[in-house]
């Protein structure tokens, strides 16, 4: 009998940036298509061995948290199951030498008659076991041996666009606080419209010039209208900037024109 554990990689980084787990590195870790257009992602093997990958494309969901939940297609609302049939890709299978990497091309087709708004599938990439790696098997009480083979893998979303949606976010409920030692701003971001935002946000001074605490690639997706967001601050950085702080969201995504919401918090 063999149990499988899946590491799955969310990724939330810049388009630019790689997603990774266990020898597999994913590039870019976030795509944004316009009806009938192309894309490519590029699937890199660093480990040390040959390692097949199969892709596939399933449907995932956010939370108020930013957790990425899998969703069950037979489940899955009419507007979420209609991104898997408006994306394209190929290969579905490929097999890497150690250090060789491969482009994957993806493709978006959509009908005519099909309502604006954003639709979103995710790409999973992962990696085939090898049977030899797997652990050694351990005794069961029923006297089945048991063995344990970790199967690696990438999920990254592809957003389809179909016309203009807009959207929109802002910064509420921003507070700092000190727990045992560490800092920590917590604020909720809030997202409005049918657009998911993406973008960087930052704990500065008042003037916008000196930033305290920085996390890029925050994501709120369409099916969330807040999103919780926790991030550690150093003490020693924030002893050493005075005066009022802030709270700021850049918007990265280009549909978003550079878009900025700011918002005051008090010190702990």
């Amino acid at each position: 009998m063999m149990m499988a554990a899946i590491v799955a990689s969310h990724a939330l980084a810049p388009t630019m940036a790689q997603a990774a787990a266990g020898d597999l590195l994913v590039a870019p870790t976030r795509l944004i298509m316009g009806a009938n257009s192309g894309g490519e992602v590029v699937v890199n093997n660093t480990g040390d061995k040959a390692t097949t990958y199969r892709i596939s494309l399933v449907l995932r969901k956010m939370t108020e948290q930013g957790t990425i939940e899998s969703v069950d297609e037979a489940t899955a609302s009419q507007r979420d199951a209609a991104a898997l049939d408006l994306i394209t890709y190929a290969p579905r299978k490929i097999t890497l030498a150690p250090q060789q990497s491969q482009t994957v091309r993806i493709g978006v087709r959509v009908p005519p008659t099909m309502p604006g708004g954003e639709y979103r599938a995710h790409l999973l990439f992962r990696a085939v076991p090898d049977v030899a790696d797997a652990a050694a098997p351990q005794p069961a009480a029923d006297g089945m041996s048991i063995s344990l083979t970790p199967i690696y893998g990438v999920t990254i979303p592809v957003i389809v666009r179909v016309g203009e949606p807009k959207g929109s976010a802002s910064l509420n409920n921003a507070r700092l606080s000190v727990q045992e030692g560490q800092a920590q701003l917590d604020v909720d971001l809030m997202r409005a419209g049918e657009r998911s935002v993406y973008g960087t946000l930052e704990l500065m001074q008042a003037d916008g010039k000196t930033p305290i605490a920085t996390i890029k690639g925050i994501a709120a997706y369409p099916e969330v209208a807040q999103r919780h967001i926790m991030l550690p601050v150093d003490r020693a950085a924030l002893a050493r900037v005075s005066g009022p702080l802030k709270v700021r969201f850049v918007e990265t995504d280009p549909a978003a024109g550079g878009a900025v919401s700011e918002t005051a918090v008090a010190r702990p």
